[in-house]
């Protein structure tokens, strides 16, 4: 009853070396993956390949480029997304199959091994990220101190040096809808919702049709509650304070060198998200990585209407949108941050 018949995901496909349109009749289902790390975007298609058109006369392979265009027309406001991708596996499967992951663009570029280093000393990491940003625009949502040097070393990706700018700031650092984005996750937890989902509610605009809620709780305490300590050469030995949120009240910790001579660095060795819910709605592109957003979930019983040991508010940390058989859904996992959560020792 719910689901609804939607023609128009992937709208336009083209092979780039050949120049070739793929018509989307071959396809049998696409994914398009964002996530709130360096992760994503992705695309990943399956092809039912029975003229043999795409294996022997585009002959798609690796390192192959295909551009898409993605749309959602079904809403008002609609949604269309236009990217480029890096073909990384065409696997061929029995009986005329073709699973394809491919890699945006972008995202491909900044991981390609750099064959000399480059010296940032000192710079805001507006101009870093400015540097690594390949035509994309930068989103620098959060304020950033600028407290160390950073460096890419010949023979390392640049999305190694950005996982640890991000890391060291207590923020994200992610690729989504033509821009490099950057921003600490409480700040992105704060911001107003841009959806309202609701479970048990199959009339409402965006409703929760199935969801699981992840066990990350202990897993993050093992990593992140810890008292980290470095090296200062002025101060001496410098560690994380005992006052942060996430640490007081904690009987314990033990004790990490993390090697990083500054207090502001190491206070955020303990910033983290936390996997909060994963659930699947229907498809609407307008779901988008970074947005917070808003979950009621509905219960049958007139005397406890709403389950409140769900999370009602949540961040978009990796969406999904999937089509399949004339069927569109969007796949969301969505996280809050660590620090506002008890610690379970």
């Amino acid at each position: 009853m719910f689901e609804r018949q939607n023609l128009c995901f992937l709208k336009k496909l083209t092979h780039q070396r050949t120049g070739e349109e793929i018509d989307p009749l071959f396809l049998v289902n696409s994914t398009y993956v964002e996530s709130m790390d360096l992760t994503g975007p992705k695309l990943m298609l399956t092809f039912k390949d029975h003229t043999h058109y795409i294996s022997k006369k585009l002959q798609l392979k690796e390192m192959d480029e295909l551009s898409a265009s993605i749309a959602d027309d079904w809403r008002e406001e609609g949604e269309n997304i236009s990217e480029s991708f890096v073909v990384l596996s065409a696997k061929k499967m029995p009986q005329d199959f073709i699973r394809v992951c491919a890699m945006a663009k972008p995202l491909y570029k900044l991981k390609q091994i750099a064959d000399k280093t480059k010296i940032f000393s000192m710079r805001g990491i507006s101009d870093i990220l400015t540097f690594f940003a390949n035509g994309l625009s930068v989103d620098l949502a959060s304020a950033f101190a600028i407290v160390e040097n950073y460096h890419l070393i010949a023979g390392e990706r640049p999305t190694t040096l950005l996982r640890q700018i991000a890391e060291e700031q207590g923020a994200d650092v992610w690729i989504a809808r033509g821009k490099l984005h950057i921003q600490k996750f409480a700040e992105a937890f704060a911001k107003g919702t841009s959806h309202k989902f609701e479970y048990n509610r199959m009339d409402c605009g965006n409703p929760i049709l199935s969801y699981s809620v992840p066990a990350a709780q202990l897993a993050l305490q093992e990593s992140k509650v810890r008292i980290f300590t470095g090296w200062n050469a002025v101060k001496g030995r410098v560690k994380t304070s005992t006052s942060n949120p996430l640490l007081s009240g904690v009987k314990s910790l033990p004790v990490q060198i993390n090697g990083n001579p500054n207090p502001y660095t190491l206070g955020n060795a303990v910033v983290a998200a936390k996997p909060a819910v994963s659930f699947t709605t229907l498809g609407n592109l307008s779901v988008q990585t970074g947005q917070a957003i808003s979950l009621l979930w509905h219960e049958p019983d007139p005397e406890n209407p709403l389950n409140e040991d769900l999370p009602s508010k949540v961040v978009v940390q990796r969406v999904g949108h999937w089509f399949q058989g004339q069927k569109f859904y969007t796949k969301i996992e969505g996280a809050v941050p660590f620090e506002s959560n008890q610690v379970l020792f």
